[in-house]
Formats: structure tokens, sequence, C-alpha cells
């Protein structure tokens, strides 16, 4: 019965910022190293040509007058 008691109150605590906090070791929290760069906000152009599915092409038995 404690057990479930602790684990439920561990459940709904566990998505709370003030565990984010919590530190018991006091270990300091350093950035990597490196370049810090901004993501891009839209995507890259699409390109200029476009592969055709292979069932775009025409058979070889078709016959091309």
């Amino acid at each position: 019965m404690r057990v479930a008691l602790a684990l439920g109150v561990l459940g709904s605590v566990a998505g709370c910022e003030s565990l984010s906090k919590l530190n018991p070791f006091e270990e300091k929290e350093t950035p990597l190293p490196g370049e810090r760069r901004p993501v891009p906000k839209v995507a890259p152009p699409p390109p200029d040509t476009v592969p055709q599915p292979l069932s775009a092409l025409p058979s070889p038995n078709a016959n091309i007058a």
C-alpha cells in the first residue's frame, strides 16, 4: 500500500517544473562547447527537376509511330 502511494505521489510530481531545479549533488551544469547558430525557420527551396517514377516511362513493347 505504501509503495503504491509513493508511486502515485512521484508520478503526479514527475511533470512538475520544480523538480528540474532539484540537484541533490549540487553539480554545476556547464553548456557544451561549440558555436551557437540559430535553426533556419524555412525549408530549403525545392530542386529544379523532380525525378519521375519508373511507371511514367514508356514500356519497351510500346509501338511509337
